[in-house]
């Protein structure tokens, strides 16, 4: 279980996940539905990657409705042509709602038709309590909502595409136009700018309604971390939440093990065992992490037990007979 009492955040949102163990560290208000603001645009670029990957070259032609997008923008005119992939990553780390815009009407034909593909895509990865209603995070058309808990599935995706987890990580972002000007934004991430001690890579959010929101992640000295904060107050109390929680949490740390493997002293190497004799091995993994938990659960849906992915009493005797 996650551990409440001895960490306060003021944001009103937080979900911190263990990304190696598959499992929570902390949560406050993870299941509320929140505006995401920006932060959706990490969806977006997924969207886009799933969608259009290998168009990534092609020429995008800025529509009056992408032009017209407030109030964070590359300030690009209507008429002109910029990549597909610089208009991505110009979204991703410049945070640019019209370039979130022409990357919606380009893969899609239209902003709503290409919001529907985030939403299929957000259902792909589980995001029950997310609802997408454009591609840039701005309140308009309502509606749009998600949590803590689902956003950092967007995280998990974003790890796995070697390019989009190559924009996230620039200091600046680049578009020339076919006519050859030159637009240059900066990445939001203060952690980044300011040399913090962890090298936090995410996408920042702002809006009245959803007040300030960051999603993000951390891999250093074997641990990988990711954070989920939407709804804190004002922007200082964000950025110091998010300093105080990747302080505490990317600390090195025993294992995790559940508390009944703990009490019977059962290591992780004769459940790895049992289950291998199961026939539901686990490879390349010598804690209890998420390949051990699949397993686990694996294990647990084969005999109709409650599939949590940990061991307790039942699945140990399970296991056992």
């Amino acid at each position: 279980m996650p551990v409440q009492a001895v960490e306060s955040y003021k944001s009103a949102g937080v979900a911190v996940y263990d990304i190696n163990e598959g499992r929570f560290l902390y949560r406050k208000g993870s299941t509320t539905q929140r505006a995401p603001a920006s932060t959706i645009k990490v969806l977006t670029a997924l969207t886009a990657h799933r969608y259009a990957k290998d168009k990534f070259g092609e020429w995008v032609t800025i529509s009056k409705h992408a032009s017209s997008a407030e109030p964070t923008k590359a300030w690009m005119e209507v008429g002109e042509r910029f990549k597909l992939g610089e208009l991505v990553a110009m979204t991703l780390v410049a945070s640019c709602n019209d370039a979130a815009r022409a990357v919606a009407e380009h893969v899609s034909g239209s902003e709503s038709s290409f919001a529907r593909d985030m939403q299929k895509l957000a259902d792909f990865y589980g995001m029950a309590n997310t609802k997408v209603t454009n591609a840039s995070g701005l309140p308009r058309p309502t509606g749009m909502v998600t949590t803590p808990a689902d956003s950092i599935k967007l995280i998990m995706a974003l790890r796995k595409v070697p390019e989009l987890k190559a924009m996230i990580a620039r200091r600046t972002t680049t578009m020339t136009s076919s006519k050859g000007r030159v637009i240059t934004r900066r990445n939001h991430n203060r952690l980044m700018r300011e040399g913090f001690q962890y090298p936090v890579l995410g996408k920042t959010g702002y809006t009245r309604l959803a007040r300030h929101c960051f999603l993000s992640w951390c891999d250093s000295g074997g641990r990988s971390v990711a954070v989920s904060i939407l709804g804190a107050p004002n922007s200082q109390s964000l950025w110091e939440d998010l300093r105080k929680v990747y302080v505490r949490h990317m600390r090195a740390r025993a294992p995790y093990l559940p508390s009944f493997m703990r009490k019977q002293n059962i290591g992780v190497s004769t459940l790895h065992q049992k289950l291998a004799r199961a026939g539901f091995s686990v490879s390349g993994e010598k804690n209890y992490g998420a390949k051990t938990r699949e397993a686990v659960k694996a294990f647990q849906r084969s005999r109709r037990l409650k599939v949590d992915g940990i061991i307790g009493p039942q699945t140990w005797g399970s296991l056992s007979r």
